[in-house]
Parts: C-alpha cells; structure tokens; sequence
C-alpha cells in the first residue's frame, strides 16, 4: 500500500486507469477499508487529499474480486486482437462531412453508403458497395456538374470488393462488364458539351478503365478507410491501450493520404450495450502540402523531417455493439494547422438501423 496526495486534475478513474485497476469504484472502497475513520470519502476528489493506493499483489488482489464480481469496466482482446466479424460490417450508413476554416464552416455534405455483404469465397468476404443521395446543407444540389456526378455514379455503382480477414482491401471490379461502363460514359458528352464536363468524363473512363486506380481510389474513400483501416489490425497488451502504429489516412481531397503515427485506447464501459474506442493520432509524414498534391511524389519513410512537413493531427471516437462487436459510429475530427490557421474537418458515419 502506498500513499498519494491527489494533484488537481486526478480523478479515481485516472489513478485506476494508471494503475491498470478495473473499476475506479474499487478503489475509494480500498483507501475507505485502510484509512482513518475521519478520511474516509464519498465523493469525488479534491486536490491536496490523502489517498491510499494499493500496489503489487494489492492491485492483483483487487481485480481479482472486481472480476468475480462482474463489476470490471473493461474489455480486453483475447490475445491482443479484437475478434470483428467481417459479416456485420453489412449495412447502410449515414455519412456527414463537415470543413471549416478556424471556427468558420465553409461547406457541409450530407451522403449515404451501402455495405451489402454478399458472400464468402476463397477466404475473402465479398461486400457491394455504392454511395448515394449526395446533399449539400441539406439540400440536393442542382448544379450541371453535380448532375454529371450523379448520373456518373450511377453508371459506375454498385462495385464488388473483396476483404481478407485482416479487414483489407484486396480486389474491386465491376458489376456491369467495363466496355459497356465506358460506353454509357462517353455517350454523357452528348448532354454535357462543356469542355469541364469532357475532363470530368474522360477522369471516369480512365478510373473505369485501369483497375489498380479504381482500387486506390476505393481505399481513399473516407468511409471506406474507416471501416477497413489499420484500425482493425492494432495489437494491444494486457490493457486498453494499442501498440502504437502508423496508417495513412485520406483526409485531403485529390491529395495524398497522410501517415499518422497512431494509438487506440479502449474506454471503460459506460453501459452493457457500447463498446467505445478512442483512436489518435499525430502526423508522422515528412511531406510538404504540395508534394501532398503532387501524383508523381512518393512517399520516403526514411527522409527526414522538415520544418515545411505537413502539421496536422487526427482524433477518432469508434463505437461498437459491446455484445457482437458489429459497428456502430464514428465520430472524427482532423486538424490542419498552416501558419496561424487552422483547417478543421469533422467526419461521423452512423450505421442506420435495419
């Protein structure tokens, strides 16, 4: 047993987090068993308190009679790994796509995504996938160039891909034969004249037409990242926390994925139902914004950091049905930090109910 004086931002659930314990309740029951009559709390913390802490086989001891009497807060991955079920990614998710500048919002999108899983074959799961009803605040835009979009998308959709039990991504193709997805297309020049238009049409013939950039770009996809990043493949040790790692995430439009050097921290249950997962994330890429946008630049894991590096960082709130792990919601944040400005984009994708 050891003695602590409480420092103004303690709270039991931080010292039992520090501590590895399972439940924080457990251990005002602990310092209330051991101390004074007169020191014994009910309460929250206060600064400057005196509070009796367990160590060693104490901690041991502890958890042990948290865990029998099914009070323990925490889920812990059966040998480091979290067991999800490839099937349940199935569904139809509800997307929202916020940027600002500073605190000043510039646009907000509104889309829909669906994940329909078809079938197991040759240990790849097979999902369709299409994206749909786009809107702009709210609101169907009626633009030409959204129209091109649209009708493009419904040329191009749905899509087969295929993921491996790591949750990656390893094949895409077409559902209608390529010949006839080219065909459609080149016949949009005749209701779109203008030469954007023409640029527009020859972007998706060209994606249609080399499958290795109809891959990339499915993997750049932001709500497909989130629901096939190397999230899903993070390690974790005998408690909340992940191993960290890196991935590359998408979040600049027609630009490069950024590397992120990564932590997961499984949070301790709120309720039976939610299983809540906090990913973060600091940029760990030695890339300028332009070489970012520049296609022909390739990413340098051994080149050495710059002070013209990219400076962002990127905050995750993954939840999950505690009972099946199928998920739930994703609620993110990234930030871009240029100067003395402050690019902001919030991202949340929420599974709809069947």
């Amino acid at each position: 047993m050891i003695t602590h004086i409480t420092l103004a931002n303690d709270s039991l659930e931080k010292i039992a987090s520090d501590l590895k314990i399972e439940n924080p309740i457990y251990l005002r029951e602990f310092h209330n068993t051991h101390c004074a009559k007169h020191e014994r709390f009910y309460t929250d913390l206060k600064p400057g308190q005196t509070l009796l802490l367990p160590f060693g086989n104490e901690i041991i001891e502890l958890n042990k009679k948290i865990i029998e009497n099914s009070d323990s807060l925490y889920y812990h991955p059966l040998h480091g790994k979290i067991p999800f079920q490839i099937p349940l990614l199935n569904g139809n998710y509800k997307i929202n796509h916020q940027k600002f500048l500073d605190d000043k919002l510039l646009t907000d999108y509104q889309y829909q995504m669906e994940f329909d899983y078809i079938k197991l074959l040759n240990n790849h799961h097979i999902f369709s996938f299409q994206m749909f009803d786009f809107k702009k605040e709210g609101i169907e835009s009626d633009t030409k160039m959204s129209s091109l979009a649209k009708v493009c998308v419904e040329i191009l959709y749905p899509l087969h891909i295929s993921l491996n039990e790591e949750l990656e991504i390893k094949d895409v193709h077409f559902t209608s034969p390529e010949n006839l997805i080219t065909d459609h297309l080149e016949t949009l020049k005749s209701y779109f004249t203008d030469q954007y238009s023409n640029s527009y049409i020859n972007q998706m013939k060209q994606a249609a037409g080399d499958k290795e950039v109809l891959l990339e770009n499915l993997k750049n996809t932001l709500p497909v990242h989130f629901l096939t990043g190397a999230f899903y493949r993070a390690i974790y040790g005998d408690w909340t926390d992940s191993q960290i790692y890196h991935d590359f995430v998408p979040w600049l439009t027609n630009a490069s994925p950024i590397r992120f050097e990564i932590q997961n921290i499984i949070q301790p249950k709120e309720n039976d139902s939610v299983l809540k997962i906090i990913q973060s994330g600091r940029s760990s890429d030695n890339r300028t914004m332009d070489q970012l946008y520049s296609k022909s630049f390739i990413f340098d894991a051994k080149a050495p950091l710059t002070e013209n590096a990219v400076d962002c960082d990127h905050f995750a709130e993954y939840s999950f049905n505690r009972t099946d792990l199928s998920f739930h919601k994703i609620d993110t944040v990234f930030k871009l930090y240029i100067d003395d400005a402050v690019e902001k984009e919030i991202f949340s994708m929420a599974r709809q109910q069947e």
